[in-house]
């Protein structure tokens, strides 16, 4: 028996990377999983290794931005486990390196749906689920925006945005027993490798300068976090932002 077990959690995001990690660590803790992503083919790969496991685990193939696969999901988990108990908002589309001055609106405009209109209607969504019973909600959001990183406007934006949504969530939702965090993370992962391989010596230099000198690991470091921020020792942190990037960021 694992901390999460007998809790339904929705991740969106989850075909591969951070969402992937964190959908396996709330998996070895018991949790059932509703996956949520666009990659139908990843999703569904996700979900068998998921089963491998013995995790209880439904997918909703869709855009988050989209209401309609928002409503389908809280049904889907509702009618396969029977409550919604923990809402971990990953899901992010960017094109990234694109200076400023280069932004056209479409590049604003992928990073709002996906990211931050995507958390605000899944939160909105799986408030009236939580309400009553408590629930713990858990948002994705990056150093890029809360230290401006050059060349993702867009993405810096969201993600804000969604800090935004956190701190808001937390304070009105407290009463209800919710409790709605974010994770600022940093960690190796497909998509960050193919990045980081035409600019392997400026990620050399940055993990060279990194306290815990390495790159963080998606299920242990990140899905690790998640669990803790949902699980039965942390009911007393909200509206907190969680900088999970090895000590590249480092508050006072």
């Amino acid at each position: 028996m694992g901390v999460l077990t007998g809790r339904t959690a929705i991740v969106t995001g989850a075909a591969r990377g951070i969402g992937r990690g964190i959908a396996l660590a709330l998996a070895k803790e018991g949790a059932s999983l509703v996956l949520v992503d666009l990659r139908e083919e990843q999703l569904a790969a996700t979900a068998r290794e998921l089963s491998d496991i013995s995790a209880p685990v439904e997918t909703s193939a869709g855009d988050v931005s989209d209401q309609s696969v928002v409503d389908h999901t809280i049904s889907l988990a509702k009618r396969a486990f029977g409550q919604v108990d923990i809402l971990v908002n990953n899901a992010q589309v960017v094109e990234g390196g694109v200076l400023f001055a280069d932004h056209q609106d479409r590049h604003l405009e992928m990073c709002l749906n996906s990211g931050l209109w995507g958390t605000f209607r899944f939160m909105r969504a799986c408030y009236p689920e939580m309400k009553g019973r408590g629930g713990s909600i858990v948002n994705i959001a990056s150093p890029s925006g809360t230290h401006g990183l050059t060349g993702n406007a867009g993405y810096a934006a969201a993600k804000e945005g969604i800090r935004g949504l956190t701190k808001v969530g937390a304070t009105e939702w407290g009463p209800d027993g919710i409790t709605v965090n974010c994770i600022c993370p940093q960690a190796a992962t497909d998509l960050s490798l193919e990045f980081w391989a035409t600019r392997k010596e400026y990620h050399d230099r940055q993990v060279a300068e990194r306290p815990m000198r390495r790159d963080g690991d998606p299920e242990a470091d990140i899905g690790r976090l998640v669990v803790f921020l949902v699980g039965p020792d942390s009911t007393f942190i909200t509206g907190m932002t969680m900088m999970a990037n090895g000590g590249s960021t480092i508050y006072p």
